[in-house]
């Protein structure tokens, strides 16, 4: 055999077993630089099993709508997306029933005007609440929650939209779950806008990954992987580093505030409402 045959051989088994070792791109919602904790929790768990390499083709993108995402998910250009889950959601997408933020996006603390600080501070019962406006995204699941227990919401559909219409009066607050508003204030500082320190109001809101319902494959994969990360500690691990989980424990005083319990017709029956290791109870958390 010739030196240019063996040569020849071995860089086609070389490229053989380059290609059965291959691992399959998944296309990923968010940028690579990202370090929120669903972003940290995907790249986590495809990782995990040396199958999957994860991708981010709206890294270059400043701002992409959810409606967006959405349609690129159903389209196959993207393979995970997250967000609160909804009866819409749940039917379109294939869940991974795995709430990511542990049900802390269904503990609403509100966004106000400095002004209006107080504003709340005589509401001792639900009805007292509904004598004010909410503003929320025109196609947010949480926006129908509210809605469903007869609390008067203002729609808008660009979430950036929402902060200059609370400070022109267009509404009296903006909810958001315990983990958001702190960064929020900070980056639209020019609204002069501030945190409620007085109400809760807490409701079921699971935080899923969801994929195309054709991609059962990936979806099984990341199902295995966070029980795993479930079982081994890393998922509460990656919630309680989180800079936004921490600020919220920190600055919310959660466990000082009235709550009020409302309903969310949204929840299916595969909601895994009694598996207590996956839900937390700020409530009742001690640092």
């Amino acid at each position: 055999m010739t030196l240019t045959k063996i040569i020849f051989i071995l860089i086609s088994i070389a490229i053989f077993n380059g290609n059965c070792f291959a691992l399959e791109s998944v296309y990923v919602r968010g940028k690579s630089t990202d370090n929120e904790l669903p972003s940290r929790v995907v790249k986590e768990a495809l990782k995990r099993g040396n199958r999957y390499a994860v991708e981010f083709p709206y890294d270059d993108l400043q701002h992409v709508p959810t409606s967006r995402e959405n349609e690129d998910l159903a389209s196959g250009r993207l393979h995970v997306i997250w967000g609160m889950s909804s009866l819409e959601l749940e039917e379109k997408f294939q869940a991974v029933y795995i709430p990511i933020y542990r049900g802390l996006l269904g503990m609403r603390v509100a966004i106000v005007k400095k002004e209006n600080r107080n504003m709340f501070s005589n509401v001792k019962t639900l009805d007292d609440f509904k004598q004010f406006s909410a503003g929320q995204g025109t196609t947010w699941p949480d926006t129908k929650i509210l809605e469903a227990n007869g609390i008067p919401v203002i729609k808008e559909l660009k979430y950036f939209n929402l902060f200059p219409m609370l400070e022109g009066g267009r509404f009296d607050y903006f909810p958001r779950g315990a983990h958001e508003p702190w960064g929020e204030i900070v980056r639209e500082a020019k609204y002069n806008l501030t945190v409620d320190p007085y109400l809760l109001v807490r409701y079921r809101a699971p935080t899923y990954l969801f994929v195309p319902k054709d991609r059962q494959d990936i979806a099984r994969h990341l199902t295995q992987q966070l029980e795993l990360m479930v079982s081994d500690g890393t998922l509460e691990s990656l919630f309680f580093a989180d800079p936004n989980v921490q600020q919220a424990l920190n600055n919310a005083n959660l466990q000082d505030r009235i709550v009020f319990d409302i309903n969310n017709p949204q929840l299916t029956d595969k909601t895994p409402l009694d598996r207590s290791e996956l839900w937390f109870d700020p409530l009742t958390y001690k640092h």
